[in-house]
């Protein structure tokens, strides 16, 4: 069976994405909130609903699914035993708490693929990808639908149904910088 995983898409997370992107400030957040929402769901339809993906929305204990998410009723909601303050809250060793990605793994019956997306791409969702891929599923992270979804609307490669729609190549000073951050992390490289 093939899962979509999008992590934490709560009001907290979402707002914050919006409100604080350049284009907001620039056309009005309410204009860029309808932008970032319109098209991070056809992304999620287009790339994975379509092609026969489960949908899951992973939330902290408590809190809604933003209201960005268009919910399909065969969309699963999953909540992680956790509740968002005390993830958010450094503990006295000054580290976070982090949801049980085994916990998030098990509620995903038979999964052979996985696709996760989210927020953070390099804390919660590398998180959940590496422990996905140490499971022995095959994984990949579609880091158009990370916190860079905003960053990623405007550009002119960005496509609706297809990922990775980032050209790294096209920046060939920082092509290397880009790849050295993917070494030895298969659940992020795609065929850039």
């Amino acid at each position: 069976m093939k899962q979509f995983v999008f992590l934490y898409p709560i009001p907290e997370l979402i707002n914050f994405e919006i409100e604080n992107n350049r284009l907001a400030r620039e056309g009005g957040v309410d204009a860029f909130r309808q932008k970032y929402k319109s098209n991070l769901n056809k992304c999620i339809d287009a790339r994975y609903r379509q092609n026969g993906f489960g949908i899951n929305y992973v939330v902290f204990n408590q809190s809604p699914v933003s209201d960005i998410v268009m919910l399909q009723q065969s969309d699963n909601v999953i909540e992680v035993e956790l509740d968002f303050k005390t993830h958010t809250t450094k503990q006295p060793n000054e580290e976070f708490l982090y949801p049980n990605q085994d916990y998030i793994l098990n509620q995903l019956n038979k999964t052979k693929i996985i696709r996760i997306a989210g927020f953070h791409m390099w804390d919660c969702v590398e998180k959940l990808a590496k422990r996905a891929y140490e499971i022995g599923l095959d994984t990949l992270v579609d880091e158009d639908l990370t916190e860079f979804f905003a960053w990623r609307l405007n550009d002119p490669d960005f496509k609706i149904d297809k990922y990775p729609t980032y050209n790294a190549r096209k920046n060939h000073g920082l092509f290397g910088m880009f790849m050295d951050a993917r070494k030895g992390k298969p659940w992020l490289w795609q065929n850039y």
